[in-house]
């Protein structure tokens, strides 16, 4: 699915006062302030789904806090917060090594 230029998503009534009510709030107009909004969901949205990709195990740390869009500590933060508990194996770890080797080699 490609999206172009406008997105026009039908809003709830109830919706539209509260986004009217914080635009009148933060002087923002509505545009503005609906941009702001769909960017925070969309950064909620993609670290949720990266947690979800790493508890059920389809993904390593790695790349679950890339789906995330945030950094390795950061996504650890998110999982202490949550009290999720860390999951790495050892080829996890032999996988995290490799690569730091790799990167010290090309330097």
């Amino acid at each position: 699915m490609r999206l172009t230029g406008r997105v026009s998503p039908p809003v709830p009534k109830k919706l539209r006062d509260e986004i009217e009510s914080l635009a009148a709030i933060t002087g923002d107009d509505k545009s503005t302030l609906m941009r702001k909004l769909m960017l925070k969901g969309l950064e909620q949205l993609k670290l949720d789904t990266g947690i979800e990709s790493y508890v059920k195990g389809k993904t390593s740390l790695e790349k679950s806090s890339k789906i995330a869009g945030v950094s390795i500590s950061r996504f650890l933060e998110e999982l202490t917060n949550r009290k999720i508990g860390i999951r790495y194996k050892l080829e996890d770890a032999e996988e995290e090594i490799a690569k730091i080797v790799s990167r010290h080699q090309r330097t």
